[in-house]
């Protein structure tokens, strides 16, 4: 995955601009576990968060994954926008093993292929900081699935979120399934 999305940052300048700027690890792979049936990975893009609200898909990032060949790896995938930190209440610890800046995170690949997990620089938020990130994301969710609901009848919206990946339904649900994800995480963390 590293090296696709090295290979894809000529694309910068183009008509075709490549907007991946890091790629986390996150989920099992982050733990102590000989076997794994699949791996986490959270792909921070250049898009605002309006645009890319928790579980909302987005053209640019659906590229993405197509590129990097996430539907036929065993990955699960996620999004987050790059003006919002990479974990959330899905994704409390991640390491980051590339960026557009530095490329890939050597020292974090080879501690996790030797089984030293607790030698990759794993990132974790403070009950406090996670509080406020899924505050501010609660609000953007909410806007989010009330956007989703007053467009769902528009045919042309309906038309641009009909495809093979993709459905009206599956955009509400997502929207839905964000805000209510959000909202248990934030009452479970308030109480």
């Amino acid at each position: 995955m590293a090296d696709v999305a090295a290979d894809h940052l000529r694309r910068r300048d183009t008509d075709l601009d490549w907007p991946l700027e890091e790629l986390w690890l996150t989920g099992d792979l982050l733990g102590h576990r000989s076997e794994l049936e699949t791996g986490s990975v959270v792909l921070v893009l250049d898009l605002p968060p309006e645009e890319l609200p928790w579980l909302a898909t987005h053209p640019a990032a659906e590229w993405v994954r197509a590129e990097l060949r996430l539907g036929r790896r065993p990955f699960l995938w996620s999004y987050r926008p790059g003006l919002w930190p990479v974990w959330n209440h899905r994704h409390c610890r991640v390491a980051r093993f590339w960026s557009s800046r530095s490329g890939t995170e050597a020292p974090v690949l080879d501690a996790l292929e030797a089984g030293r997990v607790d030698d990759a620089p794993i990132v974790e938020p403070s009950a406090d900081e996670l509080v406020d990130q899924l505050t501010e994301e609660a609000d953007a969710s909410d806007k989010h699935l009330r956007n989703v609901l007053a467009a769902y009848w528009d045919p042309d919206w309906r038309r641009r979120h009909k495809g093979i990946d993709t459905s009206p339904e599956d955009q509400l649900w997502r929207a839905a399934q964000a805000a209510v994800e959000i909202a248990d995480a934030l009452h479970e963390l308030r109480h």
